[in-house]
């Protein structure tokens, strides 16, 4: 059972006093998801670093912690450069994600490193990879990557919107403070915790993204469609994000879901713009804990991102679970 937060437990203190006051590199992020028609994030990290690598990761902030081991540290810092190396090669900007779904304040504190700037330290080493890039390196932005507290896959542990804002707000200013570009709330099935944690990416000043689990019916884990969604979040928020996303999601779900009636609206077409594509098209009750890799052949899978790309405009592309270095490449190779 999650400990629940109350509303008064909101405390104001969290809030940012200059955040409205945004970085260089922020607003550089802004004009360039607003003029470019294609934008290429990482494939899979945690994915590959249990099966490909045989790593052990951190059973509460799970592949945050190899910051903090010397060979852990080196195998993020290859996977992460694999896929920068490819998206280089065609000049294309590139979004790359702190390892920071799970090291909200609560796990780092059970992971016995509560004193501990995991966020931060997690978002120097991507700015450190990044400064490897010379003139690239300004088209490479850091998101700061935030998930829901409980089990992505079970819509049921969603906090409220209140319990979402003071639970969030920490790690929300640990990352924005750390200097990332933008924040990115992720793998979310439910959207009173997507209302609450858009709340507390706000009030950091930064940009921030939103990326939602769904079904191929159209709506999150919870029964709330992609329109109905969308719509309360930018209704309620006092900085809209700037673009919504799908992840951990197989594209021809989303296809599925976009063209269902009750998301072939303007406000779906208008702001969902980005997908991290799972390579199975199981549901997530099948995939939650599954112990082997389902993956279709690279060539349908990109095949069907590019279609989401031409004829729904979704510019923001990259791999979730299953994917490697050669789905990126894949996209590369047919959108440059």
């Amino acid at each position: 059972m999650l400990k629940r937060y109350t509303t008064n437990s909101v405390n104001k203190d969290f809030v940012n006093n200059n955040c409205m006051k945004r970085d260089v590199k922020s607003m550089d992020f802004i004009s360039t998801f607003n003029t470019s028609k294609v934008i290429f994030t990482e494939g899979a990290v945690v994915e590959r670093l249990r099966r490909e690598y045989r790593v052990g990761l951190n059973q509460h902030i799970v592949h945050s912690g190899l910051v903090y081991d010397q060979q852990g540290r080196l195998i993020l810092r290859g996977i992460y450069k694999q896929y920068i190396d490819i998206v280089r090669k065609c000049n294309i900007p590139m979004m790359i994600f702190t390892p920071t779904r799970r090291s909200n304040p609560e796990q780092i504190a059970q992971a016995g490193l509560l004193r501990t700037d995991v966020n931060g330290d997690c978002a120097r080493l991507l700015m450190d990879i990044r400064s490897e890039y010379g003139e690239y390196s300004k088209r490479i932005f850091i998101g700061g990557l935030m998930g829901c507290r409980g089990d992505a896959y079970n819509a049921e542990e969603a906090l409220t919107s209140d319990e979402a804002l003071f639970f969030h707000q920490e790690q929300a200013n640990a990352l924005a403070d750390a200097g990332v570009d933008f924040l990115c709330g992720t793998t979310l099935p439910a959207m009173s915790e997507a209302v609450g944690l858009a709340q507390a990416m706000a009030r950091t000043g930064k940009p921030y993204i939103l990326s939602f689990v769904i079904r191929a019916n159209g709506t999150l884990l919870d029964g709330n469609s992609l329109h109905e969604t969308i719509s309360r979040i930018d209704q309620v928020s006092s900085r809209q994000p700037l673009f919504y996303m799908t992840n951990c999601i197989h594209p021809s779900v989303l296809l599925k879901a976009i063209e269902n009636h009750v998301n072939f609206t303007n406000i779906v077409k208008q702001r969902l713009k980005g997908i991290q594509a799972n390579t199975s098209s199981k549901s997530p009750e099948e995939l939650d804990g599954s112990t082997e890799l389902e993956s279709e052949d690279i060539v349908t899978l990109v095949n069907e991102m590019v279609y989401l790309h031409n004829n729904h405009q979704v510019k923001v592309l990259g791999g979730c679970c299953g994917t490697d270095e050669r789905h990126i490449q894949g996209l590369v190779n047919v959108l440059t």
